[in-house]
């Protein structure tokens, strides 16, 4: 029994530093709609995983005036949730992805580069997007640094509708991002540049919670650079 228990604790340990090991970019973010509120997600194709609370920075409710309403951040063990004491049409939320070094061994979420061949290294943040219901506003950037803005509602679509969109970073268009085809929570890191100030068509996925990835390199100096991902989630029913 004492030798199962060793084992099973053996395994328990190495799923979680494959976790905490896998790069930035095979996290999606999200925020799921609860009772009363909104839960902070981080994961893969809709499947949850546990994340440091302390990551996640802000929780922005907009009105449907677009007025935005900072949300209290209640931190839980492995992960965050915010309660919503009024009708939003959108929420938004920042996570501050930490320092990572991309090495040609791996990745490493750390600042020590001792003995490791460094082929990227910087600063990794995530913002995310959730369209509770359709409000007009929601056609224009609402503040994020890094952000995907949808130029129709598209809650009202269906599966293989498409959906233009539009990339943006600190209010300009982002030509250098790269954006999902598909709003299919299992094809979500299948992306394809952004090109220029054009909108993207992105192909609707089946009926349920849909999420679109967008992802940014920005050049600081040398081999330092900054990571943006951005999603944005919205439900359809048919």
């Amino acid at each position: 029994m004492k030798k199962n228990k060793n084992i099973l604790f053996c395994v328990s340990f190495l799923a979680v530093i494959v976790l905490f090991a896998q790069p930035l970019s095979a996290h999606d973010m999200w925020l799921q709609e609860i009772d009363g509120g909104f839960s902070i997600a981080l994961g893969h194709e809709g499947k949850t995983d546990p994340y440091e609370p302390a990551r996640l920075k802000d929780v922005t409710g907009y009105t449907e005036n677009g007025w935005p309403v900072g949300l209290d951040i209640d931190q839980e063990k492995e992960g965050c949730r915010v309660m919503a004491d009024e009708a939003f049409c959108a929420v938004s939320a920042l996570l501050d992805n930490r320092y990572w070094l991309k090495t040609i061994d791996g990745w490493e979420n750390q600042r020590e580069r001792k003995g490791l061949k460094i082929v990227e290294e910087g600063r990794s943040y995530k913002h995310t997007k959730h369209i509770v219901k359709w409000c007009d506003f929601l056609a224009r950037p609402v503040g994020q640094r890094f952000e995907i803005v949808p130029l129709k509602d598209p809650t009202s679509l269906k599966q293989g509708d498409s959906l233009p969109v539009k990339v943006f970073f600190e209010g300009k268009p982002a030509l250098k991002a790269r954006i999902s085809k598909t709003s299919n929570m299992a094809k979500t890191h299948d992306l394809e540049p952004a090109k220029d100030e054009s909108s993207v068509v992105v192909q609707v996925g089946p009926p349920g919670l849909q999420l679109i990835n967008a992802k940014l390199v920005v050049p600081v100096k040398g081999k330092q650079v900054i990571w943006f991902a951005a999603s944005l989630t919205f439900h359809t029913t048919k």
